[in-house]
């Protein structure tokens, strides 16, 4: 059996502009520090390794989960690229909007006029990554970072950054287990998989976090900045768009 868990990266300080930002390497805004809760609660959780992309938002989350991490601390991997955020072209920095659901514009008509919807099935920003283009990436990623852990047989888990649907680190935990239909396993040869989700969404690591008042996420992330993390008190040992990176999922009650 294999436990992989999915991590969303913290608040970055694209989230707090709405401005489509995949690849835009964004880093954590100050309100990002709520990935170090997340170390704190994960920290009694051993894993086997930790991936991550390597873009900041993502790198950064998954190196203060890390530095949580008991000590011998795990192997990691921070520069898996098939992990990243999709692609979204000439769009990339430009604000969201939604479209107009009466209206029968093209994306490229909304371009030309300087507006960047969400893409409608089948569109994609000049330069950018379809979410065909997406899925095959996504497919590469399981084949890259998961596969090699089943085919392993291990039996500790694996985490894993992503965060479809999920707001600023919330995670999200599924189980993988073969079939047993007496066929060998090798490196080219998987046994039938069940795959069954048993978190969504999780953000239990939240509920107790306080945060300073004003506009603190449209600070970049300060490792040195201790004034809004007394909450921790040393316990860490160190949407309206589909794709979007957006705040209007990552309020956190005060």
């Amino acid at each position: 059996m294999l436990t992989v868990t999915f991590i969303r990266h913290g608040q970055s300080t694209d989230n707090v502009r709405h401005v489509w930002a995949g690849w835009t390497d964004a880093p954590l805004s100050q309100r990002g520090l709520s990935t170090e809760a997340l170390g704190s609660y994960f920290s009694q959780t051993p894993f086997t390794k930790i991936y991550a992309s390597p873009l900041k938002r993502a790198a950064t989350t998954a190196a203060l989960i890390l530095a949580a991490q008991p000590v011998p601390q795990p192997p990691h991997d921070f520069t898996i690229e098939s992990v990243k955020e999709q692609n979204f072209g000439v769009a990339e920095g430009k604000p969201w909007c939604s479209p107009d659901n009466r209206s029968s514009k093209s994306l490229s008509e909304y371009m030309s006029e300087g507006k960047y919807p969400t893409p409608r099935p089948g569109e994609c920003f000049t330069d950018g990554e379809s979410d065909e283009d997406l899925a095959a990436r996504a497919t590469r990623a399981v084949d890259e970072v998961i596969m090699p852990h089943v085919r392993s047989a291990g039996r500790n888990a694996v985490p894993m950054r992503e965060y479809a649907g999920m707001q600023n680190t919330a995670w999200a935990r599924v189980v993988i287990k073969m079939q047993a239909n007496g066929t060998a396993m090798n490196l080219t040869n998987v046994r039938p998989l069940i795959v069954r989700v048993m978190d969504f969404g999780r953000a239990d690591h939240l509920v107790k976090l306080k945060l300073n008042a004003g506009g603190t996420g449209k600070i970049a992330y300060d490792p040195k900045q201790r004034d809004i993390r007394a909450f921790f008190n040393g316990a860490a040992k160190s949407v309206a768009t589909k794709h979007c990176e957006n705040d209007l999922r990552d309020g956190i009650g005060k």
